[in-house]
C-alpha cells in the first residue's frame, strides 16, 4: 500500500470520524449547555487528533482500516435513522405548511415532502438503521455497503440540487465516498459477479432500439408547452373594467390582480386571494393575438374571456377584451 493511500485512509476515517463526534458534541452542548452552538473548533479539532492518532499507530490502522471506517459510518448512520424514526430530523413549522409552496428555500421543501408520509420517512430511516447494523461484521460489511448506495446517493444528489447547507452536503459526500472506499476493495470480485461474458446477448443493435424507440415516441407527443412565449405568471396593473380604473385593492376586494398561462393550455384568473380563483382552458390565435377561455372550476364561473394580447416588450402584454359582461383593459407584467 502506497503512502498517498496510506494518508488519504487515515484522512478519511479522521473525518469521518470528526463529522461524527461534531454532532454528538453539539448535541451535549445544545442540551446541557446554554444552547449556543459554537464553530465547529471541536469538529477541527476532533479531526487533527484523529488524523495524528491514525499516523501514528498507521500501521494497527491501517491493518484493521475497514473496520474502522465502517464503525464511524455505522454510528453515524443509525443516528440519522433513530433521528427520523423519533421526528428529530427534518421537521417544518406547522405554521410555514400553510405557506405558499413557491415561498419555500429547496432545503424547506425537500422536508415539508418527505414529512407528508411519516411511514416512508420511517422506511428511510429503518434502511440507515439496517445497513449501519450490516457494516459492523466483516461478512455482511460488503452487503451492507452496495446496500446503503443508493440511498446516501440520493440523500447526497436532494443536497446539491435542492440547495441544503454545505456542511450537510459535505457530510453526505464523505459518507459517499466512505462507502465507495468500502465497495471498491472489492472491486475484483464485484467485477467477476457483474461483469460475467456468461449468458445470451441481444447485441448493440437491439440495446438500441430498445434505448431510442422510447424516445422517438416521446418527440413525437410535442411539447406540452404550446406557448411558450406566453407561459408564466403575470401581475395585472392598471386594471380597467367597464371604463373604471381599479384602485388598489384591499383583502375584501376581489378585482382580477394575477394571471397564469400555464402548460397544456390552462389559465387562471387570480382574484386578490388564492381562495377566489378562475381555472380554465384557452385558445390563443398567434397570428391575431385573440384568446379565448372558459372555465371548469368552481362550477359558478360561467363567463367566458375573450380579449386581444399585444406584446409591448418581453414579459409585458397589453389585454383588451371582455369577461362576461365586463370591459377590460390591462398591462400584464410577467414575474
Amino acid at each position: 500500500m502506497g503512502y498517498i493511500r496510506k494518508l488519504a485512509i487515515c484522512l478519511l476515517i479522521g473525518v469521518v470520524a470528526a463529522f461524527v463526534l461534531q454532532r454528538i458534541i453539539y448535541r451535549v452542548i445544545w442540551e446541557f449547555g446554554d444552547k449556543f452552538i459554537p464553530p465547529p473548533v471541536y469538529a477541527i479539532a476532533g479531526l487533527v487528533l484523529v488524523v495524528a492518532a491514525a499516523v501514528i499507530f498507521r500501521r494497527r490502522v491501517l491493518g484493521a482500516w475497514q473496520g474502522i471506517l465502517a464503525g464511524w459510518m455505522a454510528l453515524d448512520l443509525a443516528m440519522f435513522g433513530w433521528q427520523k424514526l423519533f421526528l428529530l430530523q427534518g421537521q417544518v413549522p406547522l405554521g410555514q405548511l400553510d405557506e405558499p409552496l413557491s415561498s419555500f428555500p429547496g432545503e424547506t421543501l425537500t422536508w415539508a415532502f418527505f414529512g407528508r408520509s411519516f411511514p416512508f420517512f420511517c422506511l428511510v430511516g429503518i434502511l440507515q438503521i439496517t445497513g449501519a447494523f450490516l457494516l459492523m461484521f466483516r461478512r455482511t460489511r460488503l452487503f451492507g455497503a452496495i446496500f446503503l448506495l443508493p440511498v446516501i446517493l440520493n440523500i447526497v444528489l436532494l443536497n446539491i440540487f435542492y440547495g441544503f447547507e454545505v456542511g450537510d452536503t459535505v457530510h453526505a459526500l464523505i459518507l459517499l465516498v466512505g462507502l465507495v472506499c468500502l465497495t471498491l476493495v472489492h472491486y475484483e470480485r464485484l467485477r467477476a459477479v457483474f461483469f460475467r461474458g456468461d449468458g445470451a446477448s441481444g447485441g448493440v443493435v437491439l440495446a438500441v432500439v430498445v434505448i431510442v424507440a422510447p424516445l422517438v415516441l416521446v418527440l413525437s407527443m410535442g411539447s406540452p408547452d404550446r406557448n411558450p412565449q406566453l407561459t408564466g405568471k403575470y401581475r395585472v396593473e392598471d386594471l380597467t373594467v367597464n371604463g373604471v380604473k381599479m384602485g388598489l385593492p384591499s383583502c375584501q376586494d376581489s378585482m382580477l390582480t394575477t394571471v397564469y398561462f400555464d402548460q397544456g393550455n390552462d389559465v387562471v384568473l387570480q382574484f386578490n386571494s388564492l381562495q377566489r380563483r378562475w381555472i380554465g382552458s384557452y385558445r390563443l390565435d398567434r397570428v391575431s393575438g385573440a384568446l379565448v377561455a372558459s372555465w371548469r372550476y368552481p362550477v359558478s364561473a360561467k363567463d367566458p374571456l375573450a380579449v386581444r394580447l399585444d406584446r409591448v416588450q418581453a414579459g409585458e402584454w397589453r389585454l383588451v377584451g371582455v369577461l362576461g359582461k365586463d370591459n377590460l383593459r390591462a398591462r400584464l407584467l410577467k414575474e
